[in-house]
Formats: C-alpha cells, structure tokens, sequence
C-alpha cells in the first residue's frame, strides 16, 4: 500500500544568510586629522591603500561613529578637519587645533597681510585730507585719480601765471581761488600722500621681518611702528620737507 505523506508534515529547508556589511575607510593626513571617509558600499572600487578601515561590519552608508550620522561633514565651511584619529578611534579637535589649522603659512600670511595694507593705504589716501586756505577758511579735500588730476591741473595753471583758478572743496560749489589757496591744496595733498605711502612703505618692511604667521596678523594699518622703523620714517618725511599726518 503506497504511503502518502501530508505536506504539511514534511520539514521546511534551513535557509542561511551571510550578513550584508560593509568596510568603512577613512584618510588621514601626515598630521592624523581626518581628511575623508567613505564605505565600499557605495564606493565598492576605491584604492584603500593607506586608508583605515574604522569598521569592518559596518552599514551601506559611511559613519564616522557607531549609531552617528551618515556620511558625516568631516571639514568646516573654511575646509579644516574636524576630526582627527588618536591611533584607535575618532575624535573631535579641540577650538584651539582648528584655529591653528586657520594660521596661514608665514610666506602666504605676509603677502596676505601685503595686499591688505596696500589696500588700506589707498583708501585713505583718496579719502583726502583737510586744508587752511591762506586766504581764510578751511575744507577737505578728496584724491580720487580724478580728484588729483584735477588739481595737478590747477596748480600747473597757477604756475603758469594764473591768479586764480577754479575748484572746489568737498560738499561745496566750485570757486575761483587765489593762487596762493590752490598751493596750499597741493601742498596738503602732496603731504598726505607722501605721508601714508611713506608709512605702508615701512609697515610692508616690519611685516617682512617678522618671524611668524602670528606676528604678522598683529599688524594693522594705523598701528605704531616699531622703535627703529618709526625713527627712520621720521627721517624720511624730515628731509622731504614735512609730509606730518595723522594715520
């Protein structure tokens, strides 16, 4: 007699699954700072030559941190690490490691600082300067490219035999003034710029001699010169006949 057997009744196969993990990387630079980090999840072809495997049974996506968010910004907006890697695990660099990663190198700090002086000595020279006027009062004067055109004209005029010529101050109308007021603008133009080229010349000198990143971003334009720098400045604008002013 055949035997029949309820399917209910027969054992159901044992299927195995081998977890799904994947290896999670990171770079770091010759410093130990964190510089990139990836899964081969996504990434299943990547040259980890160099790089440290952080988890080897890790999800799809990249974590920096067991259970942390995935693919992790590991650099600040200005593009210094975050993070940096102790030997065994991840971790947070300190306020005062990032700011240090802020410091520029000394050669780029000074032709950095450079260009920020030179800036800062132009826009004080076109903002002008103040004037007496021998024929009575005072004004400002502007030094727009214009501006000193304009009255390098003036002065040739003046020189040439003119008694008067026509200018204006700043925020008035244009005058005829005597030769003897058009001089005198000259004279204050000529001296404040002599004056603030003069001193940029020697703040570009003392940022040049300074030994560090950090010395030079404590020069500001306006700041005091050192001892020697001052004198010889004073020398300078001595023997060019004048040229005082105030930063």
């Amino acid at each position: 007699m055949d035997k029949f057997f309820d399917e209910t009744t027969m054992p159901e196969p044992t299927l195995e699954f081998e977890p799904a993990y994947n290896r999670h990387y990171i770079a770091v630079d010759e410093q130990g700072r964190i510089v990139d980090g990836w899964s081969d999840g996504p990434h299943p072809g990547r040259d980890t030559s160099g790089a440290i495997c952080t988890n080897g049974e890790g999800g799809y996506q990249f974590r920096l941190f067991p259970g942390g968010e995935e693919n992790p910004p590991l650099s600040a907006e200005d593009g210094v690490p975050l993070y940096r890697w102790d030997g065994g695990k991840a971790v947070l660099r300190t306020q005062a490691e990032l700011e240090a990663d802020r410091i520029p190198p000394l050669p780029q700090a000074r032709a950095q600082k450079l260009a920020q002086l030179s800036a800062a000595c132009s826009a004080v020279i076109v903002a002008g300067c103040c004037v007496e006027l021998p024929g009575g009062g005072a004004g400002h004067i502007s030094l727009t490219a214009e501006d000193q055109i304009n009255l390098t004209n003036a002065v040739a005029a003046v020189e040439g035999g003119a008694a008067a010529y026509p200018y204006h101050l700043d925020g008035g109308l244009c005058a005829l003034y005597p030769a003897a007021d058009i001089r005198a603008m000259a004279w204050a133009a000529t001296a404040h710029k002599l004056y603030h080229t003069t001193y940029y010349n020697h703040l570009a000198a003392w940022v040049r001699r300074c030994e560090s990143a950090e010395e030079v971003s404590a020069i500001t334009y306006g700041a005091e010169l050192p001892e020697d720098l001052a004198e010889h400045m004073a020398a300078i604008l001595e023997a060019a006949g004048g040229g005082v002013d105030a930063v």
